[in-house]
């Protein structure tokens, strides 16, 4: 294994982490990406002391791939916690803004929900359990468990705000896997919170850096070094034997034993379609919802509503393009300056994916708009951020699980070809850091 090259397309934290533990097993991989820098998703902005996200603001502390990493790449002691007032979350409908519940009491006085839908949510225990062997949506899940409106105020409005995807569209086992094991186990998603609250396992605790989520990237890149390659885009890819040969757009050529797509489907769908046409056409069939991202700075004392929480979600029924609102400078220290409020807005997703297309002015004033009154702002940010890369989320629609299977069945008939990151494994922060060391651990077994 030690002799063998590998290559890793890709310099999003999947490639990155992916670099760094085969060069930990002794390996020198290159890591190629296509853009000028590194991170993929994962992009912070640190300026006149604001630092402002344009991915992921933060990993849950669930998934040990993160913790264990941050560790070996020496960044512990940067990690910051989000603030108590965190936990508390609210929901947009019908033009107010509702905390949700976080209680059984609490859900009673849920004033976005009817007293029946309440009640619903309550006899969450006595829900059938699903048909053997049915895959659901998350919706249908959602609302056999908790009924129509809980499944509607709730949960597709979360979804929307983690996946920017239709919980109607989406498979239950592939986006949460964790709710279909506690039924299994438990037969109610109530019951089995109870038993892991008696077992000691608390609610995940919201982890991020001292200078944002680019802490790691950068970390992770010194590590690498040299072995990162960027502006180097693969052009083509052909095969010589057990040699895989990847033309870049630079006019260089780099040759590997291993190479591994740590990028999206969509663009490893790009590289493998002349070499493959049916594996790249099964990656085709991994659909990508895309997002907008914009932040905001005002004085404070031009937002009227106090930001005591995370920020809020909207429901489908509110109408507008506006999947979340950040108050990242209520989640974090050293978010902003005091005095200051640092708000980030996602638009889009597949409720409205046009919006993600629109240019930077257009897309600023709307998102502006859709939260002026909500939030009670006075007069016009005094910064504004816009990440023009429009992200793209991968969106586990029905059949998820077996299409992964498939693609992974068709690139095992080509030795040395691996697929990882978000578009398979999960979407999280998380899941994309453990996709990456399961798929070092599966090199080294080879």
């Amino acid at each position: 294994m030690t002799s063998r090259r590998v290559a890793v397309v890709g310099a999003g934290i999947t490639g990155l982490t992916l670099g760094y533990r085969l060069r930990e097993r002794g390996l020198s991989p290159v890591v190629l990406e296509s853009a000028a820098e590194v991170g993929g998703h994962v992009k912070t902005i640190v300026e006149d002391g604001f630092v402002v996200e344009g991915g992921p603001n933060g990993f849950l502390d669930r998934e040990p791939a993160v913790p264990r990493l941050v560790a070996d790449v020496g960044l512990t002691a940067s990690l910051v916690d989000a603030s108590p007032e965190s936990a508390r979350r609210f929901i947009l409908d019908g033009g107010k803004l509702w905390q949700v519940p976080q209680s059984p009491g609490t859900l009673l006085r849920f004033g976005a929900m009817s007293l029946a839908g309440r009640l619903r949510v309550v006899l969450e225990p006595f829900a059938r359990r699903a048909r053997s062997g049915q895959e659901e949506t998350v919706f249908d899940f959602a609302r056999r468990r908790i009924g129509r409106e809980g499944a509607e105020v709730l949960v597709d409005t979360a979804v929307s705000g983690i996946s920017a995807g239709d919980s109607r569209r989406l498979s239950a086992p592939a986006q949460f896997p964790l709710m279909i094991e506690m039924e299994r186990e438990h037969g109610s998603l109530l019951r089995a919170m109870i038993a892991r609250r008696r077992r000691g396992v608390g609610a995940p605790k919201l982890k991020s850096f001292d200078g944002g989520m680019h802490v790691l990237v950068d970390g992770l890149a010194k590590t690498l070094g040299g072995a990162i390659r960027v502006s180097a885009g693969v052009a083509s890819l052909t095969r010589d034997g057990s040699t895989w040969r990847l033309a870049l757009a630079s006019g260089e050529t780099v040759e590997a034993d291993v190479l591994a797509l740590a990028c999206g489907a969509a663009p490893a769908a790009r590289i493998l379609r002349p070499f493959d046409p049916s594996l790249a056409a099964a990656l085709d069939r991994i659909e990508a919802a895309p997002v907008a991202v914009s932040a905001f700075a005002f004085p404070q004392e031009a937002v009227k509503r106090p930001l005591d929480g995370y920020g809020y979600l909207v429901t489908r029924a509110a109408g507008l393009a506006t999947l979340g609102v950040l108050w990242e400078s209520s989640l974090f220290p050293g978010r902003a300056p005091a005095g200051t409020a640092l708000l980030r807005v996602m638009m889009g997703g597949s409720r409205a994916p046009e919006v993600a297309a629109l240019d930077a002015a257009a897309a600023e004033s709307q998102a502006l708009a859709e939260m002026r009154d909500i939030l009670g702002l006075t007069g016009e940010p005094s910064r504004r951020w816009r990440f023009p890369e429009r992200g793209a989320i991968a969106q586990y629609t029905l059949g998820h699980v077996g299409r992964v299977g498939e693609i992974r069945a068709l690139a095992a008939r080509h030795p040395g070809l691996v697929l990882c990151g978000t578009s398979y494994d999960g979407v999280s922060f998380g899941a994309a850091v453990a996709s990456a060391e399961k798929t070092a651990e599966m090199l080294r077994g080879q």
